[in-house]
């Protein structure tokens, strides 16, 4: 046991920045957990970065308010760090239809689990941000949460421990 959470510690970080984007700039990645779990982990590590968390919408619970049809577990959540979004649309102001960023975790009709959300690097497709290069962060950024938030329980407790341990000896060092 310990030596596979070992090789997934090791691996984690080789599949960070892998993330292939479709036509539109969706990545979906397939989850290891539910849909509440790893929109719990987005928010967790959204306020952990001290980025705004400006919402959070349960699809199915507000189409079930709305007497509409049952649908599969679906959540959207929506952050950002207003500062960067700023640099976006002083480029062009029409990058405000994608921001603040947005990645929705959902339940398909497969059974399972997947988080999708638009790279932002697709932006330079639609947007003119020529000398902007802040979308390139933010694309990372968004890599990183989504590579933790689709973890498997095992592999996110693995690496929860890690970054409680280098926390303890950073605090230690000073």
């Amino acid at each position: 046991m310990k030596k596979n959470l070992l090789a997934i510690a090791i691996a984690l970080p080789l599949s960070l920045f892998a993330a292939d984007m479709d036509a539109n700039g969706i990545v979906t990645k397939q989850s290891s957990t539910d849909v509440k779990t790893t929109i719990d982990r987005i928010e967790m590590m959204v306020k952990k970065k001290g980025l705004t968390l400006f919402n959070r919408i349960n699809h199915k619970e507000n189409a079930k308010n709305a007497n509409g049809p049952d649908l599969n577990d679906a959540e959207l959540i929506i952050f950002g760090n207003p500062k960067a979004g700023l640099k976006l649309m002083t480029k062009d102001p029409k990058a405000g239809l994608d921001l603040p960023l947005k990645m929705l975790a959902y339940k398909a009709k497969d059974g399972n689990v997947y988080l999708s959300y638009r790279d932002v690097k697709f932006y330079e497709k639609i947007y003119n941000l020529e000398g902007c290069k802040v979308q390139n962060k933010m694309s990372k950024m968004l890599d990183i949460f989504s590579e933790r938030a689709t973890l498997s329980p095992e592999a996110f407790e693995v690496l929860s421990q890690k970054n409680k341990e280098a926390a303890k000896a950073v605090e230690a060092a000073h």
